[in-house]
Formats: C-alpha cells, structure tokens, sequence
C-alpha cells in the first residue's frame, strides 16, 4: 500500500515540503475550478430560464411622441446606397432629425435635404464622439435617438421605444439584426447578436439594466445625458492618456446607471445594420468590443456602478467578462502542474480502491478521475445555454449555428487579445 503522498511522481527530486506544497496548490485549483463551473452552469441555466420567461414590457406614454423626438445620424464616408436606405427609413419615423457629416459633406448633404433633414458639416475628421457632441446642439427635444449611418430602421421604431420609458428609464436601445450577405461573416455576426439578446433578455426580466445600450439604434432622455455628451469628458475621453474614439454607447449606458436611471432594451424594434466585409474585419470588430467591454467593466466594478445597478447586473457581467479568463488561467496552471508534477495511479484495482477509502485526498490530485468529473459536469450549462440561442436563431438557422462555431473560435482568441491590450482605444480599426 502506498501514502497518498507517493502518487507524485515528478521528473526530478522534490522534497516532502515541495510535494506538500504542490499537493495543496493543486487541491485548491480544483476546488476553485469546481465553484466556477457551478457559477457557468449558474449562469448558463438562469440566462436560459430568464430568455423563456422574457416578455414584452410597455408602458403607455400619453404624453410623449414623434414630435418629442429629433433623430441624430453622425456619417462618415457611409456608402451611399446604405445611408440612402437608411435616411428613407429614418423619414418614415415622421420626427425632425439631424445628420452631422464627420468630414464627409456630398452626396450626404444632398440626400439628407431632400428628404428634409438638417445636414450639418464637420470640416475636419473629430471621430463619433465629437460628430455625436456637435449634433446635441441641435436637438432640443424631449429625446433623441442615435442611429448609425448603417442601420435602417422600421417604421414604428420611434412610437415602439418612447412605449419603454417609465420614469425611472433613462435610455432604451433596440433589437439588433445583421443584414446576411454571401460571405460567412454576416452569419457569425448574427450568431453573436441573438447570443447577446439571449443575456440582454434575461437581465430585463428580473427589472434590472443591461450592461450596454447598442449605440447602433438607442433613445436617450435628452435631458440626461446632454450635459455629458457636449461635455469634454465625453468629446474627448481618454484611456491611459490617449482620445478614446471606441465605448461611446457603453459610457452612455454606465452614465445612466449611475444616475440612478435604468438602461434598458425593446426587442420588439429589430433593426438592420450592415455586417463586416469579411472575416478579417469581423476579428478586428470583435477586439475593438472587446477592448471597450474589458475598460468599462473593471471600470464599472471598481467605481460601484454594476453594484448600483443590482445584484443580477453585477452577476451577469463577472460571469460573462471575468469568468472566463479566470477559467483559462485555472486551466493553464491545472494542466502544467497536472503533467509536469502529478502522477497516476500505480497498482491493482484493490489498492487503488482502498486507498480511495482511507485517503479521499487522492480525488484531488488525480488528473485520471476528477479532470472528466469536472469536464462531465461543466457540460449541463453550455447545452441548455445553446438550446436557448438555437431557438433564438429566427431565420436560417443551419447555416447561422455553423458559422457561430466559427465566430466562438474566433471571439475566444480576440476576447482574450482584447482584455490584455484593453487601454488601447484610440483608433477605431474598421474604418
């Protein structure tokens, strides 16, 4: 019979205190690897419950309307056939709006004037934030809806998202939808898009804030947030001592939650926007969200807005951004102590057995019994997790599920790119 001890077999000599030592580490990093896998399936299962239990929320707004709303669209260099579709779109909302055209005057102008929209002209390139910072001076109404010069709008976009402001919201975004083109990219985008709405949905059930209001198609309380967005602090926020031209939407939505007001969602309005060209830029895409979703959320732990926001919002966002890097440094540091370090079993099945029975211990070290445990009951949480985003998927969904396994091979190397290269935010890197 052998003491539990002897199981290690390191490739060179290691003292009793060392094999002790890397015995105890060892336990913990199993320990540790066992409660976050309770945390995934946690988090897994509850965003799956939440999607099911998800229903449309509306408040009848008597005293608001169109005419309460100015629409405000920053271009730049926007291909002219999609900012044209997206202008007709954005007349048929019945509301005055505004274009601000970042260096880009013709044929913008023309486009934006005779569909009766007020063009104004910037004639050095300042990036969105300024473009958006300028146009604020020429809204005056009670709200203003920021729409990309890629996203067409349906009809009722504006009347269905005043019916979301209670009087404790302060900004609701709308349903995002990639337009499908034939390259696999737009199906990927898709697929990340209906995984968001799966989170963003669950987050609303319970009445809380979603962790950022999509600056593709979002109405704000124009009184809230003019004074950040004509401020300086916004027209040229910096991260580690450079102009941000990146995380405009999700400084927005932080700002609102600590205003104490809600962020919220109508998944009713699905909007259309254009999808990246390729996979190339798709990766590049997913490093700039990346980059801005890693800085706000340590910014928003350590300032108290996910606290503020609620117990949900706080779990949701460690779960979804903290978590899996986590889980990777855990994995990485199991696996060199498992392979450099720890040994099997050695033995006949009796011994192996009675050694089980008198020292339980082993079960912590044994890379042959408790990896597969964990593998096995890591696997409950991503299945019902995935049903909930294959139902979510509504519209060619063979070929959207299929080129999403390629979009969380390539999310998974850029997220981790992202979160080590996060300060770096001063170039937009798709356009």
């Amino acid at each position: 019979m052998y003491n539990y001890i002897s199981i290690l077999k390191p490739r060179f000599i290691y003292s009793d205190v060392i094999q002790l030592s890397v015995l105890l580490i060892y336990r913990y990093l199993i320990l540790i690897s066992a409660f976050t896998t309770l945390i995934y399936f946690l988090y897994y299962a509850l965003n799956a419950y939440y999607l099911m239990k998800h229903t449309p929320e509306y408040f009848v707004n008597e005293s608001s309307g169109a005419k309460d709303v100015t629409i405000l669209v920053p271009v730049y260099n926007e291909r002219v056939d999609v900012f044209e579709r997206v202008i007709q779109g954005i007349k048929n909302q019945g509301t005055r709006f505004v274009v601000v055209g970042d260096s880009s005057n013709e044929p913008y102008r023309s486009i934006v004037e005779r569909n009766g929209g007020t063009f104004v002209y910037l004639s050095e390139r300042g990036g969105k934030r300024i473009a958006i910072s300028e146009g604020m001076k020429y809204v005056d109404t009670k709200f203003v809806l920021f729409v990309d010069s890629d996203t067409s709008i349906p009809v009722a976009t504006v009347n269905e998202m005043l019916t979301h402001f209670k009087d404790n919201v302060g900004g609701v975004g709308a349903n995002v939808s990639i337009r499908r083109t034939d390259s696999g990219a737009s199906y990927s985008a898709e697929f990340l898009e209906r995984t968001r709405e799966v989170i963003l949905k669950a987050m609303t059930v319970r009445g809380g804030s979603v962790m950022v209001i999509d600056g593709k198609c979002a109405m704000y309380r124009t009184s809230i947030v003019k004074p950040l967005l004509t401020s300086d602090k916004f027209r040229y926020h910096k991260v580690a001592g450079k102009i941000a031209t990146m995380g405009d939407d999700q400084q927005l939505t932080a700002y609102l939650i600590k205003k104490g007001y809600k962020a919220t969602k109508c998944f009713e309005v699905v909007v259309e926007t254009e999808p990246p060209e390729n996979f190339k830029q798709f990766a590049k895409q997913s490093i700039r969200w990346a980059r801005s979703s890693y800085y706000y959320f340590l910014k928003n732990l350590t300032d108290g807005t996910a606290i503020k926001a609620g117990g949900f919002y706080a779990f949701e966002a460690i779960s979804t951004f903290a978590l899996p890097i986590l889980t990777l440094g855990l994995g990485a540091f199991r696996l060199y102590i498992s392979l450099d370090l720890l040994g099997t079993f050695a033995g006949n099945s009796f011994d192996t057995v009675l050694d089980l029975v008198m020292h339980p211990a082993i079960l912590l070290t044994d890379r042959a019994i408790i990896h597969p445990m964990l593998d096995l009951l890591s696997l409950p949480g991503p299945l019902i997790f995935g049903s909930a985003v294959v139902m979510n998927v509504r519209r060619e969904r063979v070929r959207t599920l299929a080129y999403g396994g390629l979009a969380l091979i390539i999310i998974f190397f850029t997220s981790i790119y992202g979160f080590l290269t996060c300060w770096k935010q001063s170039k937009w890197m798709t356009r």
